[in-house]
């Protein structure tokens, strides 16, 4: 009887404390990732942020191949220092590098320049999002973009547009007329998509 009884309080146990952490998250335990960027860590590389963002938009992924390889080590080196510093959470180290950051965009557009390269040129937007670099293309030929830039992923926007539509689209329409700031920051689709490609 002994060991079912202490089976019976093992099960107690377990259970009570079930209830007792019932609604609580624990970052640590529930995720792999650290803890979230401090208000201040965010403050510190914004501004980086900004620059790489409007940097892409003109050069997309081709600028460090443009410039000799110490700058584009040296700049590789002081984006992994300022991950390492946004995990660990040090605002003020987050702002020396992405400060740093800043200044080596600057220098590598313009040594770039005074080599003689130039932008690549599209009718549209270039984007990074996470790691990908994207192109829209508003006219134009897609084919030849995407063998001119293989590392992009290019879309015309009438393909995106046919994406938007539909459900999608609806939803959206629901959000921004509550939320008009609203951004797209993720989708997971509940359902597979289909291709349907026209001939």
């Amino acid at each position: 009887m002994e060991i079912g009884e202490n089976k019976m309080a093992k099960v107690d146990s377990k259970k009570a404390k079930a209830l007792a952490d019932r609604g609580k998250f624990k970052p640590q335990e529930d995720t792999d990732y650290p803890d979230p960027y401090s208000v201040l860590t965010y403050a510190a590389v914004r501004p980086y942020v900004n620059r790489s963002a409007a940097s892409v938009a003109i050069w997309g992924d081709t600028l460090p191949a443009l410039v000799p390889p110490a700058f584009a080590v040296r700049f590789q080196e002081l984006r992994t220092e300022l991950d390492k510093a946004m995990r660990l959470n040090d605002h003020k180290e987050a702002q020396r590098l992405a400060s740093s950051l800043c200044k080596a965009l600057e220098v590598m557009d313009t040594t770039a320049r005074t080599a003689g390269h130039l932008p690549p040129v599209i009718d549209g937007h270039i984007v990074q999002h996470g790691d990908s670099v994207y192109a829209f293309i508003a006219s134009g030929s897609v084919r030849e973009v995407r063998y001119r830039h293989p590392t992009w992923l290019v879309y015309h926007l009438s393909d995106v547009c046919a994406v938007l539509a539909g459900t999608f689209a609806a939803t959206m329409a629901k959000v921004a007329n509550s939320f008009p700031d609203a951004k797209i920051t993720k989708y997971t689709p509940t359902a597979l998509i289909e291709d349907d490609i026209d001939f």
